[in-house]
């Protein structure tokens, strides 16, 4: 089971707040892709998110890490098929 995850920007960090209550601050979006990853959370459970008093995440960050995550997803399907 994936954990879902929503990610917003406060000042220059990311933050991911996940389903099970953990928190994930990163300052850089492969870092912060691999952390999600690492955490279980899929790329198609990750939401934005933006409200007053938080910095917008362009949507490029957002492509940018979906597509980190994606990628890491793809790399660990390919180790376990050349196994």
């Amino acid at each position: 089971m994936t954990t879902q995850a929503t990610v917003s920007l406060v000042g220059e960090v990311f933050m991911a707040t996940l389903g099970d209550g953990r928190r994930i601050r990163q300052c850089d979006l492969r870092r912060m892709a691999y952390a999600l990853f690492s955490a279980g959370v899929a790329a198609s459970d990750v939401r934005f998110e933006w409200r007053s008093g938080l910095r917008m995440i362009t949507a490029g960050q957002q492509v940018s890490l979906t597509a980190e995550i994606v990628r890491l997803e793809r790399e660990r399907l390919e180790l376990t098929v050349a196994a």
